[in-house]
């Protein structure tokens, strides 16, 4: 995608949350594209799980090995030491998407709680990016809860990117009749090719309709406004079931 002459989404600095999953990758490689097309500052961060190394501190913890069955015992030495390994792989992956705008990136690796470390981040940057990857205790794949966190809470705008996914044609804004409105359209009209984004005329009352409308446009991208009522319940569920990146400007 190529940005329209004389409008910018001001992102100047842009954060990406990395874990070296397969859902982070795709959030990885976008923050990188988009920090090169708008020289805008990348940022990485990988948050080592308070939760978990409190979970391996525990003397019954232990690993149910699938399908083996097996149990391997969970301490707190191991998990931490695996930390720092998924932390390395998450920065050759932020380095990777990196190198070919030849960027220069900053990571950080907090220790916490995801969800709050990741919302405390969003105040210092414009646009914050997060895969959608997740799974229920059902086993299920569907949307993680620190990306549900984000969309609702987040100081910054957020990218959702699914796995898999990509920033791409064509570009969908919506126009909810919320306040912000105006400027989530303008981002779309800045990230779309010409002749420009469509604009579906969708406020949340209508949220039943969305799927099938986007079904029918099939964006690549699609762009809301984040005071409007798609950033969370069925709204926000209407716009990740079409499996497009999403973002929710602010």
């Amino acid at each position: 995608m190529t940005s329209v002459a004389g409008e910018a989404p001001g992102f100047k600095r842009i954060l990406v949350g990395v874990d070296a999953s397969a859902a982070s990758l795709a959030a990885t490689s976008a923050a990188a594209a988009l920090a090169g097309r708008l020289g805008a500052e990348l940022l990485g961060l990988f948050v080592e799980d308070e939760d978990l190394l409190r979970l391996a501190a525990l003397p019954f913890a232990a690993i149910l090995r699938v399908p083996s069955g097996t149990h391997q015992p969970l301490d707190r030495p191991r998990v931490e030491a695996e930390l720092r390994a998924v932390a390395a792989r998450a920065r050759e992956a932020l380095a990777h998407a990196a190198a070919p705008a030849h960027l220069s990136f900053t990571f950080v690796v907090a220790r916490g709680r995801v969800v709050p470390e990741v919302l405390a981040a969003s105040e210092r940057v414009d646009l914050l990016v997060l895969g959608t990857g997740g799974r229920h205790r059902s086993g299920r794949v569907g949307v993680g809860a620190t990306a549900r966190a984000a969309a609702e809470r987040a100081h910054s705008s957020v990218l959702l990117l699914p796995q898999g996914g990509r920033l791409a044609d064509p570009v969908v804004g919506i126009e909810d009749g919320s306040p912000g409105a105006p400027r989530a359209l303008a981002v779309a009209r800045a990230l779309a090719r010409s002749p420009g984004p469509a604009v579906l005329v969708a406020p949340p009352r209508s949220v039943a309709g969305v799927p099938g409308a986007l079904a029918r446009l099939a964006p690549g991208l699609v762009v809301v406004a984040a005071d409007g009522g798609y950033r969370a319940g069925a709204g926000l569920e209407a716009l990740l079931a079409t499996r497009a990146a999403l973002l929710l400007v602010r």
